[in-house]
């Protein structure tokens, strides 16, 4: 049988056990408080003086995107007490810095807003994609579009042409293909409407990196001033957003545009660099069937695509301010965009270019001084204006005039509504025109 004493100090000890425990209890839940709230603390960050939860928004196809949600200071300790502000991550500003390959989402002590891409490239099968590709652009382009898509994805601040592809006809593959670069770069490719080209507010879309016009048709030319202006740009613009004052933002977007109206879709002017336009040919044309699953596929194939752009050489060196050259992705359907901007003297002058070398088959060269032209166009276009004919000569057609005066035969076609043809010999400045040029 245990003595008075005896129980007293086991009592005693059992009590400041207890007692102990508790303490210990009390500390590891505070410890598990701060550790939550630390969690906690990492969805949100503070720029400068403002707070923002960092949340993931479902678009309309119930997918999810980051997205920063402005919130005051004062609903947040209202909801996880005053403790979590020192444990939310703080930045002097934001900063849009593009990168695939070697992304940080904080620089410097900047936020960056560029959205990190999720794909992670792995050896395997792309054919899909290819098979894509090659339908759209062809053969004679599949190299051209490669290294395209390989420069946005390695070096994403590079300026590259404005890609228009464009079919009268349905089933050409350029949703898919539009979807395709969509599925690539995810939330920094946005696809819009005309309307947010005419709008004022352009905030919202400015910092994307790849900006996908469906049902291309711009007819103001103060929009076609911006996307020259803005597929050139490698500084700052001006951001408008509703409710907000105006702010300067990094420009880094590519645009990619879709059009069903082939030849008419925008007023390209006569040698502009900047436009890449392709024609889509239907599926039925080249004989392929409809594959309901392309799209699962396609997406299925992206990693592969991602690893076979990151392990290629390019096949074109820089060569423009736009990357190519040129002529490597000139297309007829670029050249007809070229035909139809010009006025109607300089499509006057051209048909009287065709027609004169028509009637004097053995010719391969004709001279025409600008009052030659005038005297041939006289009854065919009212009210011609000698300013008018140099301007289409030296600016639409880009015909070079001759430094000086010189002796030449004019070939004339004003009698040859009664069979008649003249050879004069005359003595100008004149404009040369070569027969392979207007065969």
């Amino acid at each position: 049988m245990k003595s008075d004493k005896q129980t007293t100090f086991e009592e005693n000890n059992i009590i400041k056990l207890d007692t102990i425990t508790q303490q210990e209890l009390e500390e590891k839940e505070e410890e598990e408080k701060k550790k939550n709230l630390k969690q906690v603390a990492l969805n949100f960050i503070r720029i400068r003086d403002d707070y923002y939860k960092i949340v993931y928004r479902p678009d309309k196809s119930g997918k999810l995107y980051k997205d920063l949600l402005k919130l005051s200071k004062t609903t947040i300790t209202d909801d996880y007490t005053k403790a979590i502000l020192k444990h939310i991550r703080k930045f002097d500003d934001f900063t849009l810095v593009a990168s695939h390959t070697n992304y940080q989402q904080s620089i410097n002590g900047f936020y960056n807003q560029y959205h990190e891409v999720t794909h992670i490239p792995i050896q395997g099968d792309c054919e899909n994609i290819f098979h894509i590709l090659k339908h759209i652009f062809g053969e004679s382009h599949f190299e051209f579009i490669l290294d395209y898509l390989q420069i946005l994805y390695t070096n994403p601040n590079q300026c590259l042409p404005i890609i228009l592809v464009e079919s009268e006809e349905k089933n050409t593959g350029k949703t898919t293909f539009s979807n395709l670069l969509y599925w690539i770069f995810q939330f920094n490719a946005m696809k819009l409407g005309n309307s947010d080209l005419h709008s004022d507010f352009s905030g919202f879309w400015l910092q994307r990196l790849l900006l996908i016009v469906d049902e291309t048709s711009l007819e103001k030319q103060g929009v076609m001033q911006m996307l020259k202006r803005l597929s050139t740009e490698t500084g700052k613009v001006i951001s408008n957003e509703k409710n907000k004052a105006q702010r300067e933002v990094d420009f880094i977007g590519k645009f990619i545009m879709l059009s069903n109206d082939a030849g008419k879709a925008l007023p390209i002017e006569r040698g502009d660099p900047r436009w890449a336009v392709f024609k889509a040919p239907t599926f039925a044309e080249k004989g392929y069937k409809d594959d309901p699953q392309i799209s699962s596929k396609i997406q299925a194939e992206i990693p592969a695509f991602l690893h076979f752009l990151i392990n290629r050489t390019l096949v074109y060196p820089l060569k423009s301010r736009m990357y190519f050259a040129p002529e490597v992705y000139r297309t007829a359907q670029l050249m007809l965009y070229y035909e139809n901007s010009i006025s109607m003297v300089a499509h006057a002058i051209k048909q009287l270019v065709r027609d004169t070398f028509n009637m004097f088959p053995d010719e391969t060269e004709l001279q025409f001084s600008i009052t030659n032209i005038m005297d041939e166009l006289k009854g065919n276009i009212r009210f011609l204006e000698k300013e008018k004919v140099r301007k289409a000569l030296d600016n639409e057609l880009q015909i070079k005039q001759s430094e000086k005066k010189g002796r030449y035969d004019f070939l004339s076609l004003s009698g040859a509504e009664r069979g008649m043809l003249s050879r004069i010999e005359s003595n100008s400045i004149t404009y040369l025109f070569s027969r392979e040029s207007y065969s």
